[in-house]
């Protein structure tokens, strides 16, 4: 069954990977926030997240759905590639906004010196303005496969 913005969510998924910062139409709603604001909070989710910090989960919905690597995940490290401890650095972000909805491609990277370890990935946020924050709602993540530059 789907939840009530499944729709949205579907629709988000298959335009996430234009590589290009959407702002609305003048017939459509207007959009409720900045990209910066936006790149913000996705950056704080990756950050923590490498960190197991406990007040990433504040930047979540409670009905949201975050996927890594094609597997659900409910608690860090929630993002592929990401191992607890080191540091995440964002590569390169596309911000899309639509009125309350915004949608975000990141590439990232995460070091950990101690253990000699560097892995790549990349994600979608589908974030979705709730009272007055933003709130991630959906998020999918990969890596990139062996054999792919």
């Amino acid at each position: 069954m789907l939840r009530p913005y499944g729709a949205v969510l579907t629709v988000a998924l298959v335009t996430a990977c234009a590589s290009r910062t959407r702002t609305p139409s003048a017939a459509g709603a207007a959009a409720v926030g900045t990209p910066e604001e936006i790149q913000t909070l996705v950056r704080l989710a990756l950050t923590l997240d490498a960190a197991a910090d406990r007040r990433a989960d504040t930047l979540y919905a409670p009905d949201a759905l975050i996927v890594g690597n094609a597997r659900v995940r409910l608690a860090a490290p929630r993002f592929a590639g990401i191992g607890l401890g080191g540091k995440v650095t964002i590569t390169a972000a596309t911000v899309t906004l639509e009125g309350r909805f915004a949608w975000v491609l990141v590439d990232y990277r995460w070091v950990n010196q101690a253990e000699r370890r560097a892995e790549a990935g990349r994600a979608t946020f589908i974030c979705e303005r709730r009272d007055s924050n933003w709130k991630i709602v959906h998020a999918h993540s990969s890596q990139p496969l062996p054999w792919e530059p």
